[in-house]
């Protein structure tokens, strides 16, 4: 049975009365992404009674006390790392933790010991027995030590089951994109169809917890996968930290911050950013002219003590970045051709955090998000070559923002009704996302119980200015006559879109006994969007249900089935640019008729031991209704939201990892991925006409994939790090006709390692090699994302310090 679909007239209305129902009724486990550390302490094996133990970590420092069985526990924290310290006189004990959403209970022993330094007795990890079979937790030593090369995309294709796609577009689950980015607890809006670069600075984050699949009911709206990221955090005296190289491209990369505690408990951490390279896109070909990209950062987090375990926390970024288009030189693109785009980004959320004794939390507070981006066009020159579709095409097409007379016949073929496509077309747009956004959420534990609910609200504002020029072939346009034919002519969209999210949840993680446990919720989301020529809502209740049978600490075996529901983009292109858009093919103004994507997921997963490592193991299948996929308007840099019928996408996949001393670690994982749809449905802006029917591998589907790394650091403070990728290649149609099976381009294996020699116990020089073998590949071959290179062998040295 298909979920609630409702009206805008009656949408608000409902959405509001089941947000205030849900959070009423029952608790849940909070959005504002958080976790329980409980533990033991004892002292010569005996329990500790009414000793103090204090967590820092993530800009704040809260304290408890042992019961009378020497157990403790703290307030939900936000996810990171801490150090747990417990002191009874002259005994002290300290623990590292890694906090991630599976929680982490830990075990103190007090030591006689006269420097803290020498009192940290383990490094503990969050629970990862209780999350899925391929979840991830990485800490800022392993983000800052891998041969990341501080690119945010980069890491995120060392996940499991990540493929990668062209210009820092990374793909995981088989799903086109669509992940769940937290910030600090706080989603970030996503409304503008960006498919260059990241709004997202590696720099800026100290602890990743990925969550892939078995999603609680607090997740909504994306469910490739789940990043809950903590931001820049420190602890201790004041200090500075940085990073600055330099290498292949003419690459230079810098970042400076500044850390200090506040009074009471709390701490600030502020820091700057700048890049710049000849090679910020994967081009067209091997080494395309007018490629140079910049990026400019700045980053603040404040978190305020309150008192009483409670704070504030202040998170703030803003980023501005620049993009050269890479010219297409070997297929003819003149060199003077010069499209750029600029991306601007602004980030702030104020969360309030009380305490509710050392058993539950209530957060709440505003945030707001501005996202600008701006194609600059250069109508003269992108169709100054090739006049018509008769004309022998390059083989590969076009990687650019622009297309022409030869490549349509690439992208779009003379179709059956003898009308030819449109011949050129060039884009200038400025495209503006507002959001406006309320969250509050609770998170209580009551015995075998932790419950809790959550609601938030997002207020967004697309505002679009779509100049499209296009070059007709053969045809009247609406804007000729019959002494002008062929005559460039201009369709304007500045049509604003108008949207309004609500969602609210409620769930709650029953440990039965000491070998079951339940975690069961359910959601609302509701959603509306409108412009001048149309106005729609949806909505739908989402239950997820999770059963795990746990065999001791470190092994479990667990069974999960959830419903989705994932709306569609807000920025999207008006029925009437769409119509002349699509003309010839379009005859009348098509009907705004996307929809929001209907997802049941069952999944089987769990934990084997083996060592001291841990063995995950995931299998799923997601059955989608009117699956979200993307399309490129011609071959610019705008994308558009369409549906397909039908979606069909699972998943096998194996995640092991081996935790080393010195807070060192070790990899591998292991995934095939089957990612199709059927029947295109859409017709605003993709008419469907000549679309295969039946299920058909989707362009970001890559069917194998395999990652590895190693981190080794060492007394002295310095490390060396590698890191491997296997793809299979996405979807492509370079292959004959006929050929059997699904054509994948182009498959490929990189390795990267980086060597930090240690100059002092915080300062360390750099060597990082990206794509030792030099593996000249395509990321995409004749793909509908297009043709782009990866990049060749790169060399970077630098020097990093620490407070």
């Amino acid at each position: 049975m298909r979920p609630l679909q409702v009206w805008p007239r009656y949408g608000g209305a409902i959405g509001i009365a089941v947000a205030l129902l849900l959070l009423c009724a029952a608790p849940s486990y909070a959005v504002n992404a958080s976790a329980f550390i409980t533990g033991t302490v004892t002292s010569n094996g005996v329990p500790a009674a009414h000793v103090v133990v204090t967590a820092s970590g993530n800009n704040l420092t809260v304290k408890t006390t042992t019961d009378a069985k020497g157990h403790f526990s703290f307030p939900p924290l936000a996810l990171g790392s801490y150090d747990v310290e417990a002191r009874n006189g002259d005994l002290r004990g300290l623990v590292r933790v890694d906090l991630g959403s599976g929680g982490a209970s830990i075990s103190i022993a007090l030591e006689k010991l006269t420097e803290i330094a020498h009192a940290i007795v383990s490094q503990s990890q969050s629970l990862t027995v209780q999350g899925s079979g391929s979840d991830i937790v990485l800490n800022g030593t392993a983000l800052t030590r891998l041969p990341f090369d501080t690119s945010f995309t980069q890491m995120e294709a060392q996940m499991p089951g990540a493929a990668q796609g062209a210009n820092g577009v990374v793909h995981i689950n088989g799903d086109h994109g669509v992940i769940n980015y937290m910030l600090d607890g706080v989603p970030l809006p996503q409304e503008l169809n960006r498919d260059i670069g990241s709004e997202i600075n590696l720099n800026d984050l100290s602890f990743v917890d990925l969550i892939e699949g078995a999603y609680p009911a607090q997740y909504g709206l994306k469910f490739g996968s789940v990043f809950n990221m903590s931001t820049r955090a420190g602890t201790g005296p004041p200090g500075f930290d940085g990073y600055a190289s330099y290498g292949s491209y003419t690459d230079a990369q810098s970042t400076i911050g500044y850390h200090a505690p506040i009074a009471g408990g709390g701490g600030y951490d502020v820091a700057l950013s700048g890049l710049t390279t000849t090679r910020g896109l994967d081009p067209p070909d091997v080494n395309s002219p007018h490629n140079d990209a910049s990026s400019f950062g700045q980053f603040a987090r404040f978190t305020l003590p309150a008192g009483g375990n409670n704070f504030t926390n202040i998170t703030f970024f803003n980023s501005h970045d620049t993009f050269q288009i890479p010219n297409d030189i070997a297929y003819g693109e003149p060199g003077e051709t010069d499209d750029n785009e600029a991306q601007a980004d602004t980030f702030l959320s104020v969360q309030f955090q009380h305490a509710l004794g050392n058993t539950g939390t209530i957060s709440w507070g505003p945030a707001y998000n501005e996202s600008r981006i701006q194609d600059f066009g250069d109508p003269s020159n992108d169709w100054i070559y090739g006049e018509s579709l008769n004309q022998t095409p390059p083989p590969f097409g076009n990687g650019g923002t622009s297309t022409d007379c030869a490549n349509a016949f690439v992208v779009a073929p003379r179709n059956p009704t003898g009308f030819p496509t449109m011949c050129g077309l060039s884009l200038a747009d400025r495209r503006t996302e507002l959001d406006y956004i309320m969250q509050g959420d609770y998170t209580q534990s009551f015995g075998s119980h932790t419950i809790g609910a959550g609601v938030s609200y997002d207020l967004s504002r697309v505002l679009k200015y779509y100049s499209f020029t296009l070059q007709p072939n053969n045809y009247l346009s609406p804007m000729e006559t019959p002494t002008t034919p062929n005559a460039p002519y201009t369709v304007i969209d500045d049509s604003p879109n108008l949207g309004n999210t609500y969602q609210s949840y409620i769930q709650d993680s029953w440990r039965m006994s000491g070998l079951w446990q339940a975690d069961y919720g359910l959601r609302y989301d509701f959603f509306t969007i409108k412009s001048t020529a149309f106005g729609e809502g949806f909505g739908a209740f989402s239950p997820r249900f999770k059963l795990t049978r746990f065999f001791g600490k470190r092994a479990s075996v667990y069974g999960y089935i959830g419903r989705f529901f994932e709306p569609f983009s807000f920025e999207n292109v008006s029925p009437e640019a769409a119509y002349v858009l699509n003309l010839p093919l379009q005859r009348t103004e098509a009907q705004f008729d996307l929809k929001p994507e209907r997802d049941t997921q069952l999944e089987l997963g769990g934990h084997i031991p083996v060592g001291s490592g841990d063995l995950g193991f995931r299998v799923w299948q997601k059955n989608a209704n009117d699956l979200i996929d993307d399309t490129q308007v011609g071959v610019t840099l705008l994308h558009q939201d369409i549906n397909y019928v039908l979606g069909r996408l699972s998943q096998e996949a194996l995640n092991y990892v081996q935790p080393l001393s010195l807070n060192s670690r070790a990899y591998l994982t292991v995934a095939h991925v089957v990612s199709l749809n059927s029947g295109c449905e859409t017709q605003l802006l993709a008419p469907c006409f000549g679309q295969p029917t039946g299920f058909t591998p989707a362009d970001h589907e890559q069917r194998y994939t395999i990652t590895s790394g190693i981190l080794l650091n060492d007394r002295r403070g310095g490390w060396f790090s590698a890191d491997a990728y296997y793809g299979g290649g996405l979807s492509s149609a370079f292959c004959p006709l006929g050929t059997p099976g699904y054509c994948k381009e182009t498959p490929h294996t990189i390795f990267n390692v980086e060597d930090g020699i240690a100059l002092s116990p915080k300062t360390a020089l750099t060597l990082d090699i990206q794509n030792l073998l030099n593996d000249r590949y395509y990321v995409t071959l004749l793909n509908a994302q297009g043709n782009h290179f990866g990049a060749a062998r790169e060399l970077d040295m630098g020097v990093r310090f620490r407070p």
